[in-house]
């Protein structure tokens, strides 16, 4: 239907390779490990990040910098990431590399040296990452609204962690992270590229073969949510505007919401032709500017309203928010709005898997937190969804109540 195919294979060890082949030069080699914030115990909050963090710092074959200054002799890219759920580290090199960056990739995540220099100087950058992301107004926005809408649960906690639990994190920390999440049967690897798909997955079992494996998951506990009520959270920052937002704890990517609220987020907040964009900002001139998120993890998510304005309150804003919710039910979607929100749901899914990267990292992140298939159900979802859906779901979250309200305003 629109040209996503791909095959996985489960090796024996757990291991998982997925594969999709795309008339590309380039080559994307992305390895996705479960293992994220919502792993670690608060007094070792960061760890998952440093660890991200800890294995460019050398590895076996690969003493300091030697495996990131042959990437670049290949001509190409490594990079990763970690978030609430999952930590993903990419190579996208020349076609003829694909083995190579494999290789490599195998190296970063089970050969990483951990020297004990090397951990406190990485200490210092990212406590550095901290205090810009503390003087960054969205970044603090979006931690304070995790913070109380997640509270009491570790995805309320920062990805990079707390300037005291990272300087308090050791080797041994780093080794036993390792042991726990860095096991094949917690791994999937995603390539895409131009191969030849019998030859690449028999490479691939080759390279893991002699690596150790374990069937003993380390399942960690995750508490309840919070019931959601009516919180309002106001400080002060050195800036020139206000930053608002009101978040709504909602379903997942497991969710049987996700698809109905990808598409509220499009409706509501995305663009020029958003309802909130027209009313509070062209209509109204309550906003600068104005928009909608939709956040989703394994265990749940957050639909968000951003805002920022120069003049005027937070109540008068909030008020003319609810209203605009409020008129989902006297006024649903109409159908050019409904076919609006498609084609640019859509557009944006086809922009993801044009390249190789895109669409290793989208089908590697729906492997390891719920399902490879996803983001093709996804699609057809979206043309059976109907109205009354999109109202149900709507009552459901929407309501003011049990909303997170936060606002950064200028000033000490």
């Amino acid at each position: 239907m629109v040209g996503l195919h791909y095959t996985k294979k489960v090796f024996p060890s757990g291991f998982r390779m997925i594969y999709r082949k795309m008339r590309s030069p380039l080559v994307a080699v992305d390895f996705w490990v479960r293992v994220g914030v919502r792993d670690e115990k608060p007094e070792k909050n960061g760890l998952s990040h440093f660890f991200e963090h800890m294995v460019f710092k050398g590895t076996i074959n690969f003493p300091g910098n030697l495996l990131s200054r042959r990437v670049q002799a290949l001509g190409g890219n490594l990079n990763a990431g970690t978030s609430l759920d999952t930590t993903d580290f990419y190579l996208v090199v020349p076609g003829e590399y694909w083995k190579e960056a494999f290789s490599l990739g195998i190296e970063l995540l089970f050969r990483p040296l951990f020297d004990p220099k090397d951990i406190e100087r990485e200490k210092m950058v990212i406590i550095q990452e901290i205090h810009l992301d503390e003087d960054d107004p969205e970044e603090r926005l979006t931690h304070l609204l995790h913070q109380r809408v997640f509270g009491g649960t570790p995805y309320g906690m920062p990805i990079l962690g707390k300037e005291e639990t990272v300087k308090g994190l050791t080797r041994e920390d780093l080794l036993e992270h390792q042991k726990r999440f860095y096991y094949l049967a917690n791994v999937t690897c995603v390539v895409s590229g131009n191969l030849e798909e019998n030859e690449l997955f028999a490479f691939g079992e080759e390279m893991v073969g002699h690596l150790p494996f374990s069937w003993e998951f380390d399942l960690s506990f995750f508490p309840p949510f919070p019931i959601p009520i009516r919180q309002i959270v106001e400080c002060r920052m050195d800036v020139c505007r206000n930053y608002g937002a009101i978040g709504f704890l909602c379903g997942g990517i497991k969710s049987d919401d996700f698809n109905v609220l990808r598409l509220l987020s499009v409706i509501l907040g995305d663009g020029a032709g958003s309802r909130l964009n027209i009313s509070l900002r062209e209509n109204q001139s309550l906003v600068d500017t104005i928009h909608t998120a939709y956040s989703y993890y394994e265990k749940a998510g957050i639909f968000t309203v951003f805002y920022t304005f120069s003049q005027g309150n937070r109540e008068r804003i909030e008020e003319a928010i609810q209203q605009e919710l409020e008129r989902l039910f006297r006024e649903p979607p109409t159908e050019e709005e409904l076919e609006r929100a498609r084609n640019l749901l859509k557009s944006s899914f086809f922009n993801a898997v044009e390249t190789t990267l895109g669409s290793a990292e989208l089908l590697g992140r729906f492997d390891v937190i719920d399902n490879v298939d996803h983001p093709l159900q996804f699609l057809l979802h979206l043309e059976r969804l109907e109205r009354s859906h999109l109202l149900e779901v709507a009552r459901k979250y929407f309501d003011m109540e049990r909303a997170t309200s936060i606002l950064i305003g200028p000033g000490e």
